[in-house]
């Protein structure tokens, strides 16, 4: 292969690469504090009245307080299993991957699981939010891959 063909090759994949963490999109103006820690190590499977819930293998169970500035966002991000938020105060506004917004005001909850890109903001200028989070993930997942960064989907505002 030709020199030139080689370098074109390079820049093009070296462009690609950067690319790909230009357009992630990280959170600014939050707080997170993880209150607890623990593992199940047996697989679960419960259904109870409304409620199924199952594990596949071992599973951490970790909870955080998150402390969403005002204004703030949680960038575009998705988690490497289940999570379950409540808005203790204050309100948000949640975005799917079709850039549908969600208000979610204090006592309401949501879900987030999987691999599906999702973006959370405090629009208020002036009144911090604050969420308790309980993520139940594979065993093992370090602290700071509880949350994985992702592009934007398209979304015209982040």
């Amino acid at each position: 292969m030709p020199k030139s063909i080689r370098s074109v090759l390079l820049a093009t994949g070296l462009i690609g690469v950067l690319a790909g963490t230009v357009l992630a999109t990280p959170g600014s103006n939050l707080s997170p504090t993880i209150m607890s820690r623990g593992t199940v190590s047996e697989t679960v499977h419960f259904n109870t009245g409304e409620v199924k819930f199952q594990t596949k293998a071992a599973v951490d169970i970790v909870t955080q307080t998150i402390t969403f500035g005002a204004p703030s966002t949680s960038g575009w991000h998705s988690h490497p299993g289940v999570v379950l938020v409540t808005v203790a105060s204050g309100s948000l506004v949640r975005y799917d991957a079709h850039c549908s917004p969600t208000v979610h005001a204090a006592g309401s909850a949501f879900v987030e699981a999987g691999n599906h890109p999702g973006l959370v903001r405090n629009e208020s200028t002036t009144t911090a939010a604050i969420v308790f989070v309980t993520y139940v993930v594979p065993e093992g997942t370090a602290d700071l891959d509880l949350r994985i960064n992702q592009d934007n989907p398209g979304c015209a505002e982040e």
